[in-house]
């Protein structure tokens, strides 16, 4: 009994696995695409998990503004701070239309799932941007796609 019940449940989860596995490399590569539009920096490239009972989790590092060093063009700290802000607008702008548009068409997506972007976000000039979030997540529901919650941490 069991064990029929378990291969009922595989068989339920495969398609949507094998749908995922087909939409997880554009998708990964959309995010990254989104994140360098805006002149911010992608770290450590997007990856993307489907979770069972969840959906689909997109997990990325990056960074705003490089770090200053001794070759590039000096920029004071209020130059900095009005860079940051403006990537930081531009990144939650353009993922938050990104989610909406993807939570949607997503055929790896059930109705109750959700898609994630998870973005980890470096701080490359502490000194000058001193209270920039260390990560910052979008959400959003295949049922509400129009509402992407933005929770930064």
């Amino acid at each position: 009994m069991l064990r029929t019940v378990l291969g009922f449940l595989l068989l339920v989860a495969a398609p949507q696995v094998d749908t995922f596995k087909k939409e997880m490399a554009p998708l990964q590569s959309a995010v990254d695409t989104i994140i360098t539009s805006t002149g911010s920096q992608v770290l450590q490239r997007s990856r993307a998990t489907y979770l069972e009972g969840y959906g689909i989790v997109v997990s990325l590092e990056i960074a705003f503004e490089a770090p200053q060093n001794p070759f590039s063009s000096p920029k004071t700290p209020a130059q900095v701070k009005a860079v940051v802000a403006q990537h930081r607008k531009d990144v939650e702008e353009k993922m938050t239309a990104f989610v909406k548009q993807r939570v949607a068409t997503m055929d790896s997506l059930a109705p109750g799932d959700s898609l994630a972007i998870a973005m980890h976000v470096l701080n490359t000039n502490p000194a000058d941007v001193p209270n920039l979030p260390v990560q910052i997540l979008m959400t959003a529901r295949k049922q509400s796609p129009d509402h992407v919650d933005i929770r930064v941490f």
